[in-house]
């Protein structure tokens, strides 16, 4: 699917190739990848030096270039840099792929969370709510944004002490 923008970016281990000169030895060729990759208009990634051709698998019987990654044109005119790299625990390479891509900034309002006040109405309620903001206050500066601060540790840890405070009321 190439969804609101168009852009698809197909890539895997393919066990075929589309052209000869992906390897040294005897090769499997793919009709439906051929079909798929020009009716979806995708251009090859790892288009190297042709007098120095890259490699993603290795066996006895030649080399082969059977890890690709595909994208569109314009997803293509992004690209930073793609590197085939050595990857543990398989016989392939891997295929490493940089593009830049145009991320839209959140723009949030003033967000509202409400707690239940009578929880806070004691004085040992409302000191262990100001250790515990003191806490989170401290451990913003391990979050890459105050986004991922607040919904990765301040939320789950505010429910946490809600639900404290509500089991010590009910009692």
């Amino acid at each position: 699917m190439t969804g609101k923008t168009g852009h698809v970016l197909l890539g895997g281990d393919f066990n075929c190739i589309l052209e000869a000169s992906d390897t040294t030895g005897v090769f499997t060729y793919s009709r439906a990848l051929a079909e798929l990759v020009h009716g979806l208009a995708l251009t090859d990634t790892l288009q190297g030096n042709p007098t120095r051709k890259v490699y993603t698998h290795y066996s006895a019987s030649g080399a082969t270039r059977i890890d690709r990654i595909y994208a569109t044109r314009e997803l293509l005119e992004r690209k930073l840099g793609v590197e085939a790299i050595i990857a543990p625990y398989t016989d392939h390479l891997a295929v490493c792929l940089r593009i830049s891509i145009v991320i839209p900034i959140m723009r949030r309002g003033r967000g509202l969370w409400k707690m239940d006040s009578a929880v806070i109405t004691e004085n040992a309620s409302m000191e262990k709510l100001r250790t515990l903001w003191g806490q989170l206050q401290r451990q913003k500066g391990y979050f890459p944004d105050l986004t991922m601060w607040w919904d990765g540790l301040c939320k789950k840890k505010i429910q946490l002490y809600q639900r404290e405070q509500a089991e010590w009321t009910t009692v």
